[in-house]
Formats: structure tokens, C-alpha cells, sequence
């Protein structure tokens, strides 16, 4: 789980528009201009649904239509674009017509805007959603000149707003990521003080520049999250998920759609997709208004449209009553991932760091778990990641005690990172991973790249507690060892003076898929948590990869079709079968 109260109270927001996917039956879609959704096609478990948000505030519940997915664009066959259009933009119906000629006379010093994103220096996959510009004024302008240059555009787009954030148009955007890759395009922001009468008594301020590029590959895959609303002292948590590029977010798993869940209510935490993404397995355990309750168990569940909830036809019976009294957060292989084994892991019961595997199809009388040996790591094995090859297991090694081991994950340090060789479930002689067995820090949460050549994780000086701690930052270390490096992800704009370590960055998890390039170069795209902006929230970010050179890492990219006022944690990043959020215009 993550650094909340387990299971707050599930409110399901969208980015503070209204109530989305409220638990109603699988509905024909209804866009009518009240925004609601239409009645009728229930599913078996009589919940589930597509969200349908419009723009103008109206809110569809229900739904099962179907839109091209977000990361395939038609419009990526258009001719580029070679130039901005000479008019300027204004932002609000309240920005004044004659806004750029306010503009004019010596900028005042020191006055500058902190633009808060994009974040200098930051690389956006091809497939993004449309960026938001935000900043932060400084006194008491209230009208801001945005412009927007390309060093081979003979014109600079301009915008005015009296607004503090602007979000790009879908057809500027369209041209400009598919017409400009790997070149920096250059933001710069100033705002002027608008008296009445539509004068500027004095001249604008200084004018804060930020670049950010647009890299030549998407971002695969879809993202499915733990969400928690409301100040996490009441209720439940689920799932809601997302595509990139999508600028809404829909719900994948409630608790109350889980079949088999053993208990009237509950929240979904930590989770991990199954591989090929029908489905999810996921620790189930009670809400906080069961004050005392400590159980939690592992469950698995579809997440397909109309059979969310349900357990998948593969698990057998034996397989189920065993993952429930298990503990930690599954992990995965798709090498060990078909109709001949599906193979999941996960640890013991009793916080001894036993690495266990189960075999959720076994029939009798073949085995249904064992446990994968390490020899040479005498102290217990908790978080593991399973690599996409299926031959090694990345795990956290702590002490084997009640101290450090909670519901089979990391409590309390010490620990590092070890890798084991999966060896067809046998295993074989464990080896502490160099670079992320600093016995200074605490090394937890790691999580293998798509090519598994990389591990990402999280750390924090000294041996504290691990759950919530607001030291955590992400690192990320070669998989056979080397020099772990610090990511330029865990810091905000430096013009917010608010610096990691003390925002929690955590939970880092990658894409499916490593992104190739035509220019040698492999994007490798991770999502994470941080409390930078006060709650929860979730980033993006990418390390690049080339040959001979060393990796590249940058800023982190805020993601804001999320809802802002929800905690979001414990991101899981896959090929999760759910259907896209359709915008309406």
C-alpha cells in the first residue's frame, strides 16, 4: 500500500466536474447536452461503466462506446506544420481585445512569473495529452502573455490570458507533436497589472523562459492507480485507470464489484496487472472504519468490460484459497504467463521473507507453489519484481522479523536490493545489486524496466520506516549492478523553493514497453508518486538509454486529466484491457 491511511473514502471525482461511473450497469451512451448517460445493458455484476466527461461540464454515467485508442492519432498522417498562425489567442472571454498592445515599456525587475509546467527541460512523449501551461504570478498582474517559439517557425505563437493556466488547443497540439521532435521548444511567460479603463500603468514584468521537446516515440500502454478521496480517514479505495494522451480517467475495480471477496465491504490497494491485461490481482483489504481489522489478502479479478470483478476462468479453486493467505504485492512474468503455467509471486504469510511462486491453473496433481531458494541472502525477501524474461527476481532484502516485514512488505530498514535467478522456480545463490546495497540507505520498491536492463527504486538515508516517509526519492541503478543515479524527476520548479528530499516520491513503476527511436536512442517511460503539490499526485517521467552513452533522465510531467483533489498512489503502468475515457467537445 502506500503513505495514507489504507481506505479512505471513495468518492469518485473527476478533476471537479461531478460524479463519474457511480457503480451504474454497463449503459448505451447518451450525449445529450444535460451530459447524462443512458439506461440500460447491465453486466452480470450490475456495475462497471465508461465515463463520458464533456467539456462544457456535463457529466455521462454509464456507457460502453467505443473511441480509437488514445495513442494511435490519424491525424499523424497529415502534412507537418512549418509556422504558428500569425494571430494571437485569447485565453478567456475576459481577456481584452486589445491585450498585446499592453505589453510595451521597460520590464520591471524581479518580477518575473514562476512557471510551474511545463517544467524546464522536461521530454513529453509524442502521444501526450494536451499540455497545460501553469504559473504562478508574482504581485498583483492579472493579465499574462504567453509565447510559444520553435527556432525554425518564422512566427512565435501568442496567447493571452487573465487566467493562471492555459491548456493548448487539440489541432495546435496535433501539428506541433507531430511536426516537432527532438527539437527544444521554448515557452516564455510575463504578466502586466490591467487597471481599469484597459490600461497598464506600468510595464510587464520580466519574462520567465522554460524549453520542453517532444520526443519522437509514444508512450504505451495504459495506467491504472490506487485512488483515495477526501482526507483518507473514511471509506474505500479503488482503481481508476487512463491511457496517455487521455484527459479523463475512468474507474477499473471497485470493491464492491469483486465477486469473491469475502467480506460485505473493503478497499482494493496494491496492485499488478496480469499479463496481456485482462485482468488484475490486487490486496483487498477492510476499510478504516473497521478500526482494528488488520486483514488483508490477495484477490484477483477481470477488469474486461462487462465482467469486471469477476475471478478468471484459469484460477482454480486450491490456487485462490492459497493467494489469500499470502501477503506482499504480485508479480508477474509474461515468459511464465500461459496455458501451461501461469505463475504468480508473492510472499509468506507470517513475515518470515519466504519468496513463494503459485501456479494459479495447477490441477491435482501437480504442485501449486514452492518457494524460490537464495542462498547466500540469509535474511527475508519481500516486494519482489519478476523480470519480462522471466529468468531473475529483483527483490528487497530485510531482516525476516515482525520489525521490518508487515503484510509482506518492507516496514522498517535496513534493506537493499538483491537480484536471484528465477531458475525455473528452483532459484539459486542470491547477490546484492551494486549501487542499491548502500548500507547508509533504505532500498525498497523496485521495479525492473521493460527491457530489464534497468531497475528503478526508491530510497532514503538511514533505516526508518518506509511506509509514508517523505525522505523517499527515486534512484535508478543498472540491473547487473553499477552506479545508481538520483532522477531529476524528484525536484518541483525551483522557483516554488520546495525541495526532495520531503516530498515523497515514491512508488515508481515503467511502461510495458521501451520505446525505440529512428535516432539510436530507447525511451523508457516511468510513472511515480509525489505530495509536491500537497496531495498525492502522479508524474510521469523518461529515461533515455543509448549505446556508449549514459543514460539521460529528466523533469518530471504532471499529469492533469487526473482528479486534483483525490490522493493518487501506487501506480501500476501495463497493457490493461480497459477502454479509453471519451472526451465529448
Amino acid at each position: 500500500m502506500s503513505n495514507v491511511p489504507r481506505c479512505p473514502r471513495l468518492v469518485v471525482l473527476l478533476a471537479g466536474l461531478g460524479v463519474v461511473g457511480s457503480g451504474l450497469a454497463c449503459a448505451k451512451v447518451n450525449t445529450g447536452a444535460d451530459g447524462s448517460g443512458g439506461a440500460g445493458g447491465g453486466t452480470p455484476a450490475g456495475t462497471g461503466g465508461t465515463s463520458i466527461i464533456r467539456r462544457d461540464g456535463g457529466v455521462g454515467l454509464g456507457g460502453t462506446g467505443v473511441v480509437p485508442d488514445a495513442g494511435i492519432d490519424p491525424n499523424d498522417n497529415l502534412p507537418p506544420i512549418t509556422d504558428f498562425p500569425p494571430d494571437p489567442i485569447l485565453g478567456t472571454p475576459t481577456t481584452p481585445a486589445g491585450a498585446p498592445g499592453l505589453f510595451g515599456g521597460t520590464p520591471r525587475a524581479g518580477s518575473a512569473p514562476c512557471v510551474l509546467s511545463p517544467q524546464e527541460g522536461t521530454l513529453m512523449p509524442k502521444n501526450w495529452l494536451r499540455p497545460r501551461f501553469e504559473w504562478k504570478i508574482m504581485g498583483g498582474d492579472n493579465l499574462t502573455e504567453i509565447k510559444i517559439q520553435v527556432a525554425r517557425f518564422p512566427t512565435p505563437l501568442r496567447i493571452y490570458t487573465n487566467d493562471v493556466s492555459f491548456k493548448l488547443g487539440k489541432d495546435l497540439w496535433d501539428g506541433l507533436r507531430r511536426s516537432v521532435n527532438d527539437e527544444p521548444i521554448t515557452v516564455s511567460i510575463r504578466s502586466v497589472m490591467v487597471a481599469g479603463g484597459g490600461t497598464a500603468p506600468q510595464g510587464p514584468s520580466a519574462a520567465a523562459q522554460v524549453t520542453f521537446t517532444i520526443a519522437p516515440v509514444n508512450a504505451p500502454g495504459k495506467i491504472v492507480y490506487w485512488s483515495l478521496t477526501g482526507d483518507g480517514s473514511l471509506g474505500m479505495g479503488a482503481l481508476k485507470g487512463f491511457g496517455i494522451g487521455e484527459e479523463g480517467v475512468r474507474d477499473v475495480l471497485v470493491p464492491a464489484q469483486v465477486v469473491n471477496r469475502g467480506t460485505n465491504d473493503g478497499c482494493i490497494g496494491c496492485h499488478s496487472a496480469t499479463p496481456g491485461g485482462d485482468g488484475v490481482q490486487f490486496v483487498f483489504g477492510p476499510p478504516a472504519s473497521r478500526i482494528g481489522d488488520d486483514t488483508y489478502f490477495n484477490n484477483l479479478a477481470d477488469i474486461r468490460m462487462g465482467s469486471e470483478g469477476m475471478l478468471p476462468g484459469y484460477v482454480t479453486a486450491d490456487a485462490l484459497a492459497l493467494i489469500k493467505t499470502l501477503r506482499g504485492i504480485p508479480t508477474f512474468s509474461i515468459n511464465h504467463w500461459s496455458d501451461v503455467e501461469r505463475l504468480v509471486l508473492l510472499t509468506d504469510p507470517n513475515n518470515h521473507g519466504d519468496l513463494l511462486w503459485v501456479k494459479l491453473n495447477a490441477m491435482v496433481p501437480e504442485p501449486l507453489s514452492g518457494t524460490v531458494a537464495r542462498s547466500g541472502d540469509a535474511r527475508g525477501a519481500v516486494e519482489p519484481s519478476f523480470s519480462h524474461d522471466g529468468r531473475t527476481v529483483v527483490y528487497v532484502s530485510t531482516p525476516a522479523d515482525n520489525q521490518s516485514i508487515h503484510d509482506g512488505r518492507l516496514a522498517n530498514g535496513p534493506a537493499d536490493l538483491y537480484s536471484v535467478p528465477f531458475n525455473d522456480r528452483a532459484g539459486g545463490t542470491a547477490t546484492a545489486i551494486a549501487g542499491a546495497s548502500d548500507p547508509g540507505f533504505t532500498e525498497y520498491y523496485p521495479a525492473l524496466s521493460p527491457n530489464d536492463d534497468l531497475v528503478a527504486y526508491s530510497r532514503f538515508a538511514g533505516a526508518g520506516n518506509s511506509y509514508n516517509n517523505s525522505s523517499a526519492e527515486l534512484f535508478v541503478v543498472p540491473a547487473s549492478g553499477g552506479t545508481a543515479y538520483r532522477l531529476a524527476a524528484n525536484d518541483p520548479p525551483a522557483c516554488l523553493s520546495r525541495t526532495s528530499p520531503g516530498l515523497t516520491n515514491d512508488w515508481s513503476k515503467w511502461a510495458p514497453q521501451a520505446s525505440p527511436a529512428a535516432n539510436g536512442k530507447t525511451y523508457n517511460w516511468l510513472v511515480f508518486s509525489s505530495t509536491r503539490s500537497g496531495k498525492a499526485q502522479l508524474y510521469v517521467t523518461v529515461v533515455v538509454t543509448q549505446a556508449a552513452a549514459p543514460p539521460q533522465n529528466f523533469p518530471a510531467l504532471y499529469l492533469s486529466n487526473q482528479p486534483p483533489a483525490e490522493g493518487n498512489h501506487t501506480p501500476s503502468w501495463d497493457n490493461y484491457n480497459i477502454p479509453p475515457v471519451e472526451i465529448v467537445p
